[in-house]
């Protein structure tokens, strides 16, 4: 991907659009607090906080193409749905996305240029490719190299003529 751009669905902000960008991310997305307080008891109950708020992911745009007003509506039209969302400097992630705030459009001269913010309202963690696996006869160790607890997917297809029997998933958490 073009250094300082993002993907949106099948747009490239730098190549499709002439837009560079400077990303501001956050450390990680928010915990949902558990929390409640009880009269005539100093601080709060803490049930433990297990799950993620959605996280905001912020593009300063600086649109260096000059365009018409027309021209500019189209960038905005393919923005304006949900999708996922590509980062330079995170290769082989995206995030499902989608903008929700509008943002305020500063034109220059002779609409020469134009910059504004992207303010993404994403999922709370990054997504990695589909991972697919024949499996063999025995153990099959399934290498997961993400972050978070994350919900899983199998899908067994049965490539022979022969019926399958006495098949056992089992199913193994990260070490911490």
């Amino acid at each position: 991907m073009t250094g300082d751009s993002f993907s949106f669905n099948q747009y490239n902000s730098v190549e499709d659009w002439g837009m560079m960008v400077v990303a501001t991310d956050v450390l990680l997305p928010p915990k949902r607090r558990r929390k409640i307080t009880i009269p005539g008891r100093s601080g709060a109950y803490d049930f433990g906080a297990r799950n993620w708020e959605e996280r905001t992911i912020r593009l300063t745009c600086t649109l260096m193409r000059q365009m018409s007003k027309g021209e500019f509506r189209e960038i905005v039209y393919a923005l304006s749905k949900k999708g996922r969302l590509r980062l330079w400097n995170e290769p082989g992630k995206f995030y499902v996305a989608e903008l929700y705030d509008p943002s305020e459009v500063q034109d220059f001269y002779l609409e020469t240029a134009r910059e504004f913010e992207l303010a993404f309202t994403a999922e709370p963690f990054a997504y990695g490719p589909t991972v697919t696996t024949h499996i063999t006869n025995g153990r099959n160790a399934l290498a997961y190299k993400g972050t978070a607890e994350t919900p899983c997917v199998i899908v067994l297809k049965n490539t022979s003529a022969a019926d399958v029997m006495n098949v056992t998933i089992t199913a193994t958490k990260r070490r911490e």
